[in-house]
């Protein structure tokens, strides 16, 4: 709802005047809501509140941007004031389909450049080189980034720092913490896959002879360079924008339809982790028991998100796993081959104990730290979507017949505190008079209570 200003030509100063305080001063920070001061007995007041102050207007973000509600958990995080149902469908086919235009034109542009450098490749093969086509698979994937970030942006209005964490922002220090726990728990995992391979495989060797040749420390400094941004463009598309607008379906528990059991089901985090796991897998080209180690990670880093309010602790253990495993790929010279294949029951298991201790050391280490999971009052819109400004009982709820004056003091009728009751006299939806009954003393009369 809102406020409107005494109507034109009233005698009803828009600035306070006297004191209205029940201590004699004058309210600084509460709001004293009433309606327009009729001008004779008979006349109805018909007109809409207002208050003194004003009410604050709701927070915006930048270039017109609305940030989320506080006391919004992560997944939750697209549901502004301004959602509406046809939002996240719209967001995520626009964001799609932006990527499937841009990977196709720099597809196509890689094989110019290879044709104009006289290399005959083929589809899986342009360069005839495992690292620059791992370059181009890098830089490719790194441009889902700033097309979902558009999506967010154009589609759904909310600043992009909502696909980071709860605080609108990526949280470094939180970042440089959770990578404390990922090295060991990559090192135990590793450890695991080893003596796995060592029971099961005893005549294999566990990593491959050197094989990077002169170029492995080229291989190392571009796999460097490369995979953070491969790994955080995964993070902010599938376990940020793809989870958030999955997680937005769900009416609120204060909005339209909200108490209903859907409403419920959808508002909590269970179907955005399953859909960001289950998209997460599908998009890698493994197979057999290599999609279930996809699937147990993807998951696993889902729910770690939503219970830590961003993406901090799976970008984490994201980048350092991908820089790992890519950079045992470069000492075997098997570049062509990462990201592929059947895995084994053995990586699955390594990866779960993987996954298992960096969740449970990360989730320590959030309790410990006092790390936010929902939006703070002070960086969340005070105004949930759709909702208005807060009005007393008594106004929320059309009166059943017009409040009337019993004696107008005089035309004018100003606000003053002889005349205009204070917050202490409102009981039960009625002005109280000062023995703490509707009427009294008071120049306000309850409809129907007589002359």
């Amino acid at each position: 709802m809102r406020n409107s200003p005494p109507p034109p030509g009233s005698s009803w100063s828009s600035e306070p005047q006297g004191p209205i305080g029940p201590d004699g001063s004058a309210h600084q920070h509460e709001q004293v809501w009433a309606w327009p001061p009729a001008a004779s007995r008979d006349e109805v007041h018909t007109s809409s509140a207002w208050a003194w102050p004003p009410p604050a207007q709701p927070r915006r973000g930048p270039s017109g941007t609305v940030p989320p509600p506080a006391g919004a958990p992560y997944h939750r995080l697209a549901r502004t004031r301004r959602h509406r149902w046809w939002m996240p469908p719209l967001a995520v086919l626009a964001a799609v389909l932006a990527i499937v235009v841009v990977q196709l034109i720099m597809a196509t542009a890689a094989v110019v450049v290879a044709v104009v450098a006289g290399i005959q490749g083929t589809g899986d093969d342009v360069f005839r080189s495992p690292l620059a086509n791992l370059v181009l698979q890098l830089v490719v994937v790194a441009t889902m980034a700033p097309i979902v970030f558009a999506a967010a942006w154009t589609v759904q209005r909310r600043p992009v720092g909502t696909l980071f964490s709860v605080a609108g922002r990526m949280r470094w220090r939180w970042l440089l913490c959770c990578l404390a726990p990922a090295v060991p728990a990559l090192v135990i995992s590793f450890a695991v896959l080893f003596g796995l391979h060592r029971i099961t495989s005893p005549g294999t060797p566990f990593i491959g002879e050197y094989a990077g040749g002169p170029g492995f420390v080229s291989a190392l400094v571009l796999i460097v360079l490369l995979v953070p941004f491969q790994a955080s463009a995964e993070e902010i598309a599938l376990r940020g924008f793809l989870m958030q607008a999955v997680g937005s379906i769900g009416a609120g528990a204060g909005e339209r339809r909200g108490a209903s059991h859907i409403s419920w089901f959808l508002r909590t985090p269970f179907l955005a982790i399953l859909l960001s796991g289950t998209v997460f897998t599908l998009l890698h080209d493994y197979s057999g028991w290599g999609l279930a180690d996809v699937a147990v990670f993807g998951l696993a880093m889902a729910w770690l998100t939503w219970f830590t309010g961003g993406l901090e602790a799976a970008l984490g253990l994201h980048v350092l796993h991908n820089l790992t495993a890519f950079s045992i790929s470069a000492y075997e010279g098997t570049l062509d081959q990462v990201a592929t294949g059947g895995g084994s029951w053995q990586g699955v298991l390594s990866t779960s104990i993987e996954v298992a201790l960096y969740c449970a050391a990360v989730v320590w280490l959030a309790r410990r730290l006092g790390v936010r999971r929902t939006v703070a009052d002070d960086e969340g819109d005070r105004n949930t979507a759709g909702a208005s400004a807060a009005l007393p009982e008594w106004g929320a709820q059309p009166p059943s017949a017009p409040w009337q004056l019993e004696q107008p003091a005089h035309p004018g009728w100003e606000r003053q505190a002889d005349r205009v009751p204070g917050p202490a006299q409102w009981r039960s939806g009625y002005p109280q008079g000062p023995s703490g009954g509707p009427g009294g003393g008071s120049p306000w009369t309850a409809p129907g209570s007589g002359g």
